[in-house]
């Protein structure tokens, strides 16, 4: 089984992981981990030490917040000790989702999770309006 790490700032990635057990079911292979200013422990450490066990026996992915925030690079300095990590900056639910559920993810198919997990974001205004407005076309 894989192991999913949600890293975020604030509560967001605890709030994600409370999200994914309402939908799943709670995972034990999913764990949420948070970044405050005020924290002693950095979240770095906290991660390491949530994947010391499993490294080399799961693969372990990590998805983080925000590509270039802090708790994105602490993360992203993970990789010297532990290459095989799979980190994915830009959480969002359907991406949670796809790889907490699933097993065995090849490149391919992590590839085919972000882009569906992308294009699960969309302008609803834009997506109603054209809508209406292909209906007012078809009278």
């Amino acid at each position: 089984m894989n192991q999913v790490i949600l890293a975020s700032h604030g509560k967001l990635a605890q709030g994600m992981k409370d999200t994914l057990n309402m939908i799943v079911g709670n995972l034990e292979t999913v764990q949420a981990f948070s970044s405050y200013r005020d924290e002693e422990k950095n979240i770095k450490e906290s991660i390491e030490k949530a994947i010391k066990n499993n490294y080399g026996k799961n693969d372990i992915y990590i998805l983080t917040d925000i590509l270039g925030g802090s708790v994105n690079n602490d993360v992203m300095s993970l990789l010297k000790d532990y290459p095989k990590l799979h980190i994915i900056a830009g959480m969002n639910l359907p991406l949670v989702i796809s790889i907490a559920i699933s097993e065995n993810i090849s490149n391919k198919t992590l590839e085919q999770f972000i882009k569906e997990s992308q294009q699960a974001i969309v302008d609803c205004n834009k997506l109603i309006n054209k809508n209406l407005n292909k209906k007012e076309e078809e009278l």
